[in-house]
């Protein structure tokens, strides 16, 4: 069962081609025979030097092409695990905007699921983070990144969802969470 592929007016615009080109391309590397890796791995060197970042839109066309052909649905990963991410722009700097966030964390629960193990931040030039995995397999993971001075874009997402029947619940989760930054 085929589904619309997400984004593809916006790849057509970073690829500089449109979207039936990209399709011929990817049909040409092994088309639904071949496995992602194998579709971005032929793709990849074609845009390379050609693009701007394009690893990031290589992956996207690559993902639009397997929700076209049934292989994916919007949210899924190749590996059959579903994502849901929301973002929000907070005012703040981003280390600060992490520490409020962890502070919503109420006894080590998240959305009413536990916490396995212990939280863990990280920061890299651009980012901040906090990350923990939960009780139910899913990982957790809020990146704090600057807009200006004043400003931080603040994205929530969770990863490793068994199916697509959580996607909705933890949106608004994460919404709601977003709401009281």
């Amino acid at each position: 069962m085929a589904t619309k592929a997400m984004n593809v007016q916006a790849i057509e615009q970073a690829l500089g081609e449109p979207w039936a080109e990209t399709r011929a391309r990817l049909e040409a590397a092994g088309g639904a025979s071949a496995s992602h890796k194998e579709l971005a791995d032929a793709l990849y060197p074609q845009f390379d030097g050609v693009v701007e970042k394009h690893g990031w839109w290589v992956q996207g066309a690559v993902v639009a092409f397997e929700q076209e052909i049934g292989r994916r649905v919007p949210g899924q990963r190749a590996d059959g695990t579903f994502d849901v991410a929301v973002s929000r722009t907070v005012t703040g700097q981003r280390d600060d905007v992490i520490t409020r966030f962890a502070f919503l964390i109420d006894e080590g629960t998240l959305a009413g699921l536990a916490l396995d193990g212990e939280s863990r931040t990280s920061k890299t030039e651009k980012r901040s983070f906090w990350r923990a995995n939960l009780e139910d397999g899913t990982k957790f993971e809020a990146a704090a990144e600057p807009k200006d001075e004043n400003r931080t874009l603040l994205v929530l997402t969770v990863s490793k969802l068994p199916s697509a029947e959580r996607l909705e619940e933890w949106r608004s989760d994460l919404k709601g969470l977003l709401s009281q930054i």
